[in-house]
């Protein structure tokens, strides 16, 4: 039987139970044996415990890197999780491989009042700012962040494309009536949406550059156009379960089977 990790920080672990409970059965199921471990615990813990794979929930690239270099198929990638968590080369990312973004910047001078400002490595909300004077920029730097600023947009909420197996498998929208960012952790309102193909086209072409398992890509709409604001991983599921009913620790148990048994999993 092969034996994997499903892996989180520690801060992060007791707000995910339930996803971590539910790949542990669905994987046992499909004759797959999943421990939990702290992401501090790992590198000890596969010294003495034959690791075949690990389910990475977390944000450290590096952890990744050295996984892999033992041989240890991770999910996701190294590259996928690096661009994901750092704001700034996601964009990067996405203008070097033209697919139309909301523009990032390292500075603010150019951009008009009020501008959003984003720490590069936030999450779920968190250290993400509506700039109305400028002083209010310096009095939400964090020593040793970095961040990027981007135009502000109005919108009716966002959209949130999952992905997992270079595949759309589900999409929500997002609404925010009393803040304007519209993450479900701070109270936003989810919905099933059925996305146009060329924002499936869009999803999909980023999850085969990053050769990523299992993302969330985010868009903005302006001015009629949908574009990618953020690329997700660890992307959540509690959004696409409650607005669809889809639970993605089954499709994504089947994914992992799969690959590790060199089989297509859709």
């Amino acid at each position: 039987m092969l034996s994997g990790l499903i892996v989180y920080s520690r801060i992060d672990k007791d707000n995910n139970d339930w996803f971590i409970n539910s790949c542990i059965e669905r994987l046992s199921k499909l004759g797959l044996s999943l421990t939990y471990k702290d992401e501090d615990e790992v590198l000890e813990y596969i010294k003495s415990n034959q690791i075949d794979f690990v389910i990475y929930r977390s944000r450290n690239y590096q952890l990744l890197e050295k996984l892999a270099l033992l041989g240890i198929k991770c999910f996701n990638n190294s590259f996928t999780n690096k661009i994901a968590n750092d704001k700034y080369a996601t964009y990067e990312f996405l203008e070097s491989n033209k697919i139309p973004c909301l523009k990032s910047n390292l500075s603010f001078d150019k951009l008009p009042l009020p501008f959003v400002m984003k720490s590069r490595d936030g999450h779920g909300g968190k250290e993400v700012y509506l700039i109305h004077e400028i002083n209010e920029v310096k009095a939400h730097q964090i020593a040793n962040k970095k961040y990027i600023f981007q135009e502000f947009y109005k919108n009716d909420g966002d959209l949130r494309i999952y992905v997992l197996g270079k595949k759309v498998v589900g999409a929500v929208i997002r609404n925010n009536p009393s803040d304007f960012r519209s993450n479900f952790s701070l109270g936003g309102e989810v919905k099933a949406y059925e996305p146009n193909q060329e924002i499936v086209d869009t999803a999909t072409k980023i999850a085969k550059l990053l050769d990523a398992d299992y993302i969330g890509v985010d868009f903005l709409n302006v001015d009629g156009h949908w574009l990618v604001n953020e690329i997700e991983d660890p992307v959540g599921a509690r959004m696409l379960y409650k607005a669809s009913g889809i639970d993605i620790t089954e499709l994504l148990a089947t994914y992992i089977s799969a690959s590790l048994n060199n089989k297509s999993s859709f």
